[in-house]
């Protein structure tokens, strides 16, 4: 919270990025609020706004066939594009963390990507972090569609791409090189900063552990053991 208020207090853009396209933005703003930040709705970033308006504005595909849950469906209708079943003709198939799966559903995209349509995904990170343990995430979805198809895999949209990136910079309306991406996992938010030259901080409190960071071939820019230490880091570099 004191990290978001510096931010605003200085005048500096700022957005929350999630690779989770299964929620709706107003999910993630109410979390924020609770944990006392205020973020307006339009600096939440899902991997599936960032799909969503990927494919509206470097493509001519408009019918997707959304495997996913109505926030995927409702990023999609934001875009301008049409969520459309399997009877009614898609142009494409975009898949997402859909924690409404079911069985008919992952069939008519197996079909579908059987048939060679354009196919994307929002993410592929194969679990999701909950109480309870690990749950199958997008990447597990992908496994069991190319299990099914002789191996067929979308291109990725979400965190570490270039679309997604794109979607974040477009909302905070800085260019990379006064952009800093701040973040707990290696193979997204840090992948992301390290793939596209964008200064990426890797934080210590969530799902990266010392021995994983020391085995992984993605090194941050900066390491902190939390978030407050990268403020007092900014600070210094940025007196006011």
């Amino acid at each position: 919270a004191e990290f978001v208020r510096w931010a605003e207090a200085g005048g500096r853009r700022r957005i929350v990025l999630t690779n989770n396209s299964s929620k709706a933005r107003e999910v993630y703003q109410a979390r924020l609020a609770a944990l006392d930040m205020r973020v307006p709705l339009d600096d939440v970033l899902t991997s599936g706004d960032a799909g969503a308006e990927w494919l509206a504005a470097h493509t001519a595909l408009r019918r997707p066939f959304v495997l996913g849950t109505e926030a995927l469906k409702a990023a999609c209708v934001r875009a301008g594009l049409t969520p459309t079943t399997l009877a009614d003709g898609p142009d494409c198939v975009l898949l997402g963390y859909d924690t409404s799966l079911t069985y008919a559903t992952l069939t008519d995209a197996c079909l579908l990507v059987a048939q060679d349509l354009p196919y994307y995904a929002t993410h592929a990170d194969k679990t999701c972090i909950d109480p309870r343990g690990l749950l199958p995430d997008a990447g597990a979805f992908i496994e069991a569609i190319a299990t099914t198809t002789k191996g067929r895999r979308p291109t990725l949209l979400g965190k570490p791409t270039g679309a997604m990136l794109e979607a974040g910079l477009r909302r905070v309306g800085t260019p990379k090189d006064q952009t800093i991406m701040v973040g707990d996992q290696l193979d997204t938010d840090i992948a992301l900063g390290a793939q596209h030259d964008v200064l990426c901080a890797l934080v210590m409190t969530g799902e990266t552990s010392a021995a994983m960071l020391a085995d992984s071939p993605v090194k941050p820019d900066i390491v902190v053991p939390h978030v407050g230490a990268l403020l007092e880091l900014l600070k210094a570099a940025q007196p006011g």
